[in-house]
Formats: structure tokens, C-alpha cells, sequence
């Protein structure tokens, strides 16, 4: 007799009180010891579906089994008892804390009325042992790359007796050689008996990594199949309803004046902000200037030195001819820079406004949204609905929460924002990270037509396939320093750009 799925979910539904039906009588099961990638567009119901089984969220109707027993998932402690535990894809680790204590919070060893540290650092070094995820105990999170925290995420989930791990889009922060180092830890995992869930929108992934795949399409199970069954066209039909893909191509055209010059800009490490050793590039305007480097490089320095969050320690830079070292934010803005962050939640916009807030902010304030001391209300709503329009937006509607939205419809909420300022100079910093197929290939399709209309491009992004797609040049960034400026073209592969990202070539 064939053992029972670990778990199994059962005509699952999920309506919210506006209406909106993110899941619609979901019915399939999970094998134990695999991993059972889920994919879907984003708003599809795959995230909806996987907080329900980690208690995040109450479904609306159906059942979930677990050993073929019923039962009652109400919280993620709830969840923990039936050894079920989740990695966001947004981390959730308080930084000012050290690795172990992040690991163990809630759960620390104690002697007497005190927490035991050496306790606590003796097991977080035994669980990293067991299952082969090096790690420093005594580290601050806040040092730490994002891989090496999302390395301390999984141990924190499996501190805790897990028998089903659930990856919410793991890869949306990584490097391709992070991702390589992932799925090795992955299968390590599968190996120790863990039942791994994969969210994820990169049919690549699936393919590498899963043994089995369900997709959704709004909210409805659209397939089912072992993945020796099933081909990538196949499941990009059952994902996206239709095998038609057109991906953007990046076309020759000139370029107009200087829009950017960076001088040899200095930045010692800082909170957020990875140092820069005498870096300089220049952007003309029509131009998308790709940057190349594993996380960490100075990435996050130089945006936050171009956006006036910090101020450079030495070096300067030019924005159409004019300094713009010690400029604010506010003043950059309004000299013609727009800003898509990576951190689209707590940078780029309020979760918990509308989505009419959040498509206005920045505008507010002038005559066109503003009399006095007074919104013009109904002119902000008519402005969102025509970006929810012309963005292809999917929301309940304009007064909907941000938070209603999929990750992927609220990026393009923060896009249609930025776009709409008809920006000189556009830095676009992992626009595409964590979306699905359909969505990155509109927000690619729209930087390039703003590149096309003249605007400045500095473009960020993890996916070497992204920059070699878009880019009209890559610079690669090593240690804080350009190590190379290459012209884009069919010689230029993600191994070429390897060297020059591992510091093992240098051309600058």
C-alpha cells in the first residue's frame, strides 16, 4: 500500500472580503522527501496557497491533510507543530542581532533566568554542522551578504524540527553563483529527509532543481506533472495561458549628450551602503549602462550615493553638466532623476496605503493633486487608474492597499510612479527581481522605450541575462572598484563577465 502524501491540499479556496478570489478550489499533493516546485504568474495564487499552509492566512473552504490526517493550520506556530516552516523571500531578520540569536529568538537556551550564550552558540554551530550550512554564530546579521542571510533564514526555519520547508522565489536575491550554491544546499536537504516547497517564476530553476511542478493560473490549479512528463513549453503554456512570448530587444540607436559622470567617487563602508573605491562611469542620454558584480561589490554604495542618500567621501557627480554631490533627494528628483529601488516594499513604497497613495507620492504637492493644504482627490484617483491602465495594473482597484497586490503589480505600481515623471536620468536597481515572466518582460519593454526617448539608464540587476539583453554597455563593479567598461555585442556571455565579477580579471 502506497504511503499517504505528507500533505495534501483539497479544493482550497481563498475569497477576500473585496472580492477578490485568489484561489478557486485548489486540489493536489505533496510527495514526502522531494522537492515540488510551484509556479504560477504573479497574482496567480501561489503565495496565497503556500501562506495557508504555513498558517499566514485562513482558507476560505477546502481542507488540508498532512499523513492523510485533517487538519487546522490557524498560525505559523500551528504550522511549526506539524514541522512545517517558511523562507520569505523578503528576510525577516533583525540586523543589530547576532546570527545565533537570530536563529534561536524565541527558542534560547538559558541558565537560570539568563539566556546560556555559549549554549546558544554550540548549537546553531551543531545544526550548521548537520546540515552543511557554514555559518558564524557570533556574526551580526547586519554584516552579512544577502546570500549568507538567507543562508541564516533557512537555519532559522530549520531549527525548528522541520519535516516541509516552503522557499518563497529563493533566488530573487542571488547571483548565479549563489544560486549554484543554493541547490546544492537544497539537495543536501532533500537528502536529510526535508520535504522542500520552491516557489518560483524561472523555468530554468524548476527544471534544475524539482521533481515535480504545479502551476496555477489565477487562482485555478492549471497543471500537475513529474518534470520528466513535462516540457518548458508545456509549462509556460499552463503559467501564462499562451506559448506566445515576445521578450524586448535592446535596438542600435545614438546616443545624445553626457547625462551622468561620476568622478572617482570614494565611499568607506557604511550601514546599507557598500564602499566604492574611486569609481568613475558616464551615461549619455538614449543610453542603458548595465552593471555587473556579486552582491556587495558597491552596488548599494553607489545608488545610495546617486540617489543623496549618503554623501561620497571624496569624488563628485555630474548630472547633465551640474555637481549634485550634497544635493538631497528631493532636489536630484526634481532635476530629472527617478529612482526603481530594489527594495520595492520598504523603500520604494507604503504597503499599507492605496495604491492611488503610493502611484501619486512625490506629486502630491503639486497644483495638479494639491489646492492649498487640500488633495484634489478625484484628479489623483483619475491619474491612478490611468497608470493601473496603462501599466496593466491587476488591483481590486485604485483605493485597494498596496499589500493586496502581487509583489510583481506592485512593482509596476512603483514604475508607473517613476516613469511618469519623464525622468533625464533613471536608475533601475533589480526592476525585475521576484516578478514573473510577463511582468519583467513589460517593465524591460518600458526601460527600454525610456532609453528610446532619450532618458539615461543605470541599470542593476543580479540576472546576467537581463543586463546582456538590455544594456548597450556593462560595467562591472569588484571590490568596490570598476574593473571593466565593455561594449555589449554577441561576444559578451555571462562567462566572459565572470572573471572580471570574481576579481580574476581586470580591465579598468
Amino acid at each position: 500500500m502506497a504511503a499517504e502524501p505528507i500533505i495534501r491540499f483539497e479544493a482550497i479556496s481563498k475569497r477576500y472580503p473585496n472580492g477578490t478570489e485568489a484561489l478557486k478550489g485548489v486540489s493536489f499533493s505533496i510527495e514526502a522527501g522531494t522537492i515540488h516546485a510551484i509556479c504560477g504568474e504573479n497574482g496567480a495564487g501561489k503565495s496565497t496557497l503556500m501562506k495557508i499552509l504555513f498558517g499566514l492566512e485562513r482558507a476560505t473552504g477546502g481542507t488540508i491533510r498532512i499523513d492523510g490526517q485533517p487538519v487546522d493550520i490557524s498560525s505559523p506556530r500551528a504550522a511549526a507543530s506539524f514541522g512545517i516552516s517558511m523562507v520569505h523571500q523578503h528576510f525577516s531578520l533583525l540586523p543589530s542581532l547576532t546570527v545565533a540569536e537570530n536563529i534561536l529568538l524565541g527558542q534560547e537556551p538559558r541558565r537560570g533566568l539568563l539566556v546560556d550564550r555559549k549554549a546558544a552558540r554550540e548549537r546553531v554551530a551543531a545544526l550548521a554542522a548537520r546540515y552543511n550550512l557554514e555559518a558564524d554564530p557570533d556574526a551580526r546579521v547586519a554584516g552579512l551578504s544577502v546570500a549568507a542571510q538567507q543562508k541564516v533564514e533557512i537555519l532559522k526555519a530549520l531549527s525548528r524540527d522541520v519535516r516541509v520547508l516552503i522557499l518563497d522565489e529563493p533566488t530573487a536575491v542571488l547571483t548565479p553563483p549563489e544560486t549554484d550554491e543554493l541547490f546544492r544546499r537544497l539537495h543536501g536537504l532533500r537528502r536529510a529527509g526535508i520535504t522542500i516547497l520552491f516557489i518560483s517564476h524561472k523555468l530554468g530553476e524548476v527544471r534544475a532543481l524539482a521533481d515535480r511542478v504545479t502551476t496555477l493560473r489565477a487562482g485555478l490549479l492549471s497543471g500537475d506533472a513529474a518534470m520528466g512528463d513535462i516540457s518548458d513549453a508545456e509549462i509556460a503554456t499552463l503559467v501564462m495561458g499562451t506559448t506566445k512570448t515576445v521578450p524586448p530587444l535592446r535596438e542600435p540607436h545614438g546616443f545624445g549628450a553626457e547625462r551622468l559622470r561620476v568622478d572617482n567617487v570614494v565611499l568607506r563602508s557604511l550601514a546599507g551602503a557598500d564602499r566604492l573605491d574611486g569609481v568613475s562611469l558616464s551615461i549619455r542620454a538614449g543610453e542603458i549602462l548595465g552593471i555587473a558584480g556579486v552582491d556587495g561589490s558597491g552596488q548599494r554604495g553607489l545608488v545610495s550615493v546617486l540617489t543623496g542618500e549618503v554623501l561620497p567621501h571624496d569624488g563628485d557627480f555630474h548630472l547633465d553638466g551640474r555637481s549634485a554631490r550634497g544635493c538631497s533627494t528631493a532636489a536630484l528628483r526634481k532635476g530629472g532623476m527617478a529612482h526603481l529601488p530594489a527594495d520595492r516594499f520598504h523603500q520604494g513604497s507604503a504597503r499599507t496605503l492605496s495604491v492611488v497613495d503610493n502611484a501619486i507620492a512625490g506629486a502630491h504637492r503639486s497644483s495638479r493633486f494639491s489646492r492649498g493644504a487640500f488633495l484634489r482627490v478625484r484628479e489623483m484617483e483619475t491619474e491612478a487608474r490611468r497608470l493601473i491602465s496603462d501599466f496593466s495594473i491587476r488591483c481590486p482597484g485604485p483605493r485597494a492597499p498596496l499589500s493586496a497586490l502581487s509583489g510583481g503589480n506592485a512593482q509596476k505600481v512603483i514604475a508607473a510612479r517613476e516613469f511618469a515623471t519623464a525622468p533625464t536620468f533613471l536608475i533601475a536597481d533589480q526592476p525585475t527581481r521576484g516578478i514573473d515572466i510577463a511582468a519583467a518582460a513589460f517593465l524591460q519593454g518600458r526601460i527600454l522605450d525610456m532609453a528610446r526617448q532619450g532618458t539615461a539608464v543605470l541599470l542593476i540587476s543580479a540576472d546576467l541575462d537581463e543586463l546582456l539583453a538590455l544594456s548597450d554597455r556593462v560595467a562591472v563593479l569588484y571590490a568596490g572598484r570598476i574593473t571593466a567598461v565593455l561594449d555589449n555585442g554577441p561576444h559578451l556571455t555571462p562567462e566572459r563577465l565572470g572573471p572580471f565579477m570574481l576579481g580574476l580579471e581586470d580591465a579598468a
